[in-house]
This record gives structure tokens, sequence and C-alpha cells, in this order.
């Protein structure tokens, strides 16, 4: 499951529909659904219900729109922790020695 997964969807419910999302997005209404379409085929559910006015979450995608937001929200925590660190830091950790372990036989260190 990739983040722009769940992006994807929870741009879907929050805009309530998959036009709305798509032109909010700035993507292709296709290219929207097949990406819902891959979601859905990775967790074995529906997530929508497909109307001929719309759509509607299904009880799975009831499910799943708060972990999502909870995820996407773990996402943007984590990028912000490491670019804090990456502004202040110009330093650069380097791991052992840097002297270079015999070669076996075979070839492996």
């Amino acid at each position: 499951m990739e983040r722009r997964y769940l992006e994807y969807f929870v741009a879907i419910v929050d805009h309530g529909g998959f036009t709305a999302a798509s032109q909010a997005l700035h993507v292709a209404q296709p290219s929207l659904s097949q990406v819902i379409k891959t979601l859905e085929r990775e967790l074995g559910v529906e997530l929508f219900q497909r109307l001929r006015t719309g759509s509607r979450l299904t009880s799975a995608g009831e499910a799943l729109i708060g972990p999502a937001r909870q995820v996407l929200r773990e996402f943007d925590s984590a990028r912000s922790a490491v670019s804090s660190v990456a502004s202040r830091s110009t330093s650069v950790v380097r791991a052992g020695d840097g002297k270079r372990a015999p070669r076996t036989a075979a070839g492996a260190p």
C-alpha cells in the first residue's frame, strides 16, 4: 500500500466524490479510479459503493478512513522530524573506522 493510495482515498471522502477529488488532486479521474481499485484489491474489500449518482463509503471504507488519516498524519510528522534535524545539522556521522576488512578466500568480507 502506497501513501498516494491513502491520499487519494481520503481526498475522495473529503471532496465528496471521485470527480471533485480528481480535480482537487489534478489527476485524471480514470487514474484516480485505478488507484482506488488497486487499493481495494490489496485490501480484499470494496471501499466505495458505486452508484449512478456518485459513490458512498462501504462499511470497510468507513473503517479505513480514520486509520488512513492517522497514517497520513504520521507520514507528515516523520517528514517534519527529519526535515527539522536536516536543517539544523550539516555534520556527517560515519560508521566504522574507515579501514577495509580483510577478504576471505571466498571473496566476502
